[in-house]
């Protein structure tokens, strides 16, 4: 029972820790140490240690030379490669669930998409993104390509930092609402060709959103 409720502080705390970073409670680049991380999760030193090491291992914590630790930055480049391999994988994903999508698949998704849309009409960013990623996340459990979605799944936190990001700084487009219609309606038709084009388009059309954001608030910080 010891060792199993230390697991749970260690995982726990890695947890909250990467939260604080992807909501950007931590912000990019910003110094972090270890005794005000432990009061400010309200942890002992060592399960914070091992958090610490796992997401530097995530790059969500980058060790300086001086061997200090600071929250890694938000980069361009970053977000390029993150949605390009994303618009790939995803298109592919979306095609396999128009083929594989069930009457209640369908009816899932539609509760889904009402909250985008209701998220988005409400200017709810935050919202707005968690639906988001709750209807990719449900497109690839019923894609059934597992690879695939280990694939995703290392770098689904990564791109939602980025997408959190996007969201402190400004309203997502109507075309990232329409988005979304439009792939869950090739879905809904078992347009499997037109599912994943339009997939594609969608997160490359959040990757544009993304830069320009990027590149708004580095112009800001050097202004």
């Amino acid at each position: 029972m010891v060792i199993r409720s230390r697991r749970l502080s260690k995982d726990n705390t890695y947890y909250a820790l990467k939260q604080k970073i992807i909501d950007s409670e931590l912000e990019p680049n910003q110094p972090v140490h270890e005794e005000k991380l432990a009061a400010l999760l309200g942890v002992s030193r060592t399960p914070l240690r091992e958090a610490i090491q796992r997401l530097e291992n995530e790059n969500f914590l980058v060790r300086q030379p001086n061997g200090r630790l600071r929250v890694a930055t938000v980069t361009i480049k970053e977000v390029e490669e993150i949605f390009l391999i994303r618009s790939m994988l995803e298109g592919y994903i979306a095609r396999s669930a128009a083929r594989n999508a069930t009457d209640k698949d369908i009816h899932n998704l539609t509760t889904i998409v009402k909250k985008i849309k209701q998220s988005f009409q409400l200017g709810d960013n935050q919202n707005f993104v968690s639906y988001g990623f709750e209807f990719h996340d449900y497109l690839s459990e019923i894609s059934q390509l597992t690879t695939f979605e280990k694939v995703l799944n290392q770098l689904r936190d990564h791109s939602l930092r980025y997408c959190r990001f996007v969201s402190m700084h400004g309203d997502w487009s109507k075309q990232a609402d329409e988005g979304h219609d439009l792939i869950f309606q090739m879905i809904a038709e078992k347009n499997e060709e037109g599912a994943e084009q339009a997939m594609r388009a969608h997160i490359l059309s959040s990757l544009s959103t993304a830069l320009k954001r990027i590149e708004g608030v580095e112009d800001n910080e050097e202004a």
